[in-house]
């Protein structure tokens, strides 16, 4: 068993563990059948699982290294290129009138399954509201999805820049009293980015916009248009003995509202931040750690300012 096998074992849970015994125990049978004895050295179904897993991880591998710019994930903003990384979030928001919203472990885990597409399985967070007047309620949200399809990318040795088409999509399942409308959202958006690598750093712009629509009364709860951007820099710093990959960013989240209840509203939302990593766990795996602060710019908001931190694993 190679090192990519234990690594199935050790991160895979009890399905992966299973799966890896099943084909253990049907090994023998499978050399005896073939063979008709016990000198059999061909392979068995423990090899062709692991030969696929090889393919599979070195293809992720080449995919996030050599054809798409090597950004780090912003804070907020959801990158334009392919990521494969287990992530947890969580958000500390304060609204008008004293309203305080918390959001505990959102996000979920990132999945690169081809060469040109990315799903991220989210996982309904935990939210927790609450007001002056001790009404205190939480909940779950509603589960979240999303879909890219990177459609031009190059390195950032080279072209630096990458075009994807997501489709982001958010299902009723949350607490009604407060979380959901109880209607599903869909979102198509388009991301894109460039970056400059310098004697002193890579600096990189990147974007997503699309509008958010419902699965029903659009005209009364709205399709607003959601434009976010982040200006970023990445370079490594050196303190002593220590050597600190870091990402000083500045995101922007601009919402436009159409129609519904909120027409014609504009909202601003300006978030500093920096993020450190990756740092390297395994052959595998690495570590990100960032934090930004969010606040409204306009009069026009759903809060006031939050704070943001964002854990982070990648394996590729």
């Amino acid at each position: 068993m190679n090192r990519r096998t234990q690594i199935v074992l050790k991160h895979g849970g009890a399905a992966a563990t299973f799966v890896v015994a099943f084909l253990t125990v049907c090994a023998g049978p499978c050399r005896a059948q073939a063979t008709g004895g016990s000198n059999y050295s061909g392979y068995t179904l423990l090899d062709v699982f692991e030969g696929h897993y090889n393919q599979w991880l070195d293809m992720v591998h080449q995919t996030h290294e050599e054809e798409q710019p090597d950004w780090m994930t912003p804070v907020f903003t959801v990158i334009p290129t392919l990521q494969q990384e287990i992530r947890t979030d969580y958000g500390f928001s304060f609204a008008p009138h004293g309203l305080q919203t918390f959001t505990y472990a959102s996000k979920g885990t990132e999945i690169i399954p081809t060469e040109n597409t990315e799903i991220i399985l989210g996982n309904p967070s935990y939210v927790t509201k609450n007001l002056p007047a001790d009404k205190n309620t939480s909940g779950w949200a509603d589960w979240p999805f999303l879909f890219k399809y990177r459609l031009f990318s190059s390195p950032s040795d080279a072209g630096n820049y990458v075009l994807t088409f997501m489709l982001s999509s958010s299902f009723a399942t949350g607490s009604n009293t407060f979380v959901s409308q109880n209607h599903d959202f869909f979102s198509p958006l388009i991301g894109f980015g460039k970056g400059i690598v310098t004697r002193y750093g890579e600096f990189d712009y990147q974007a997503t916009i699309g509008p958010s629509v419902p699965d029903g009364q659009a005209g009364e709860i709205g399709t607003p248009v959601t434009w976010n951007s982040t200006f970023q820099y990445g370079n490594r710093f050196h303190i002593g003995e220590w050597t600190i990959p870091l990402w000083p960013e500045f995101e922007t989240t601009w919402v436009s509202f159409p129609n519904g209840a909120n027409r014609g509203q504009q909202q601003l939302y300006l978030l500093p931040g920096i993020i450190a990593g990756r740092f390297k766990l395994t052959q595998h795996t690495y570590f990100v750690l960032g934090v930004g602060y969010q606040f409204a710019a306009t009069q026009a908001r759903t809060f006031n300012h939050q704070w943001l931190v964002t854990m982070r694993i990648p394996f590729f």
